[in-house]
């Protein structure tokens, strides 16, 4: 669906088409391939040492979901910031 969002990139911010598509469409599908395939690695549960004084603790990061969220994005390259955002 290049063309409909370089389109709208077009109508929205003025751009020309070789910048919509360079600056829009690109980076984008880019940032959603990159999740797609080294997301779930990403995301993933990490141990993390901890002090010596503490030696019987155990630390660790877990990501969750924080379900529906806003963003406010300029609207110069409007679908790589909300992608951006996302990822």
């Amino acid at each position: 669906r290049q063309d409909e969002i370089a389109n709208i990139s077009i109508q929205e911010s003025g751009k020309v088409r070789l910048e919509a598509i360079s600056g829009e469409v690109l980076p984008t599908c880019e940032k959603i391939r990159y999740m797609c395939s080294a997301g779930e690695a990403a995301l993933a549960e990490e141990e993390r040492t901890v002090p010596a004084l503490l030696f019987l603790k155990k630390a660790s990061v877990r990501y969750y979901p924080l379900g529906v969220i806003g963003t406010i994005v300029p609207g110069n390259f409007p679908f790589h910031n909300a992608v951006s955002h996302i990822t």
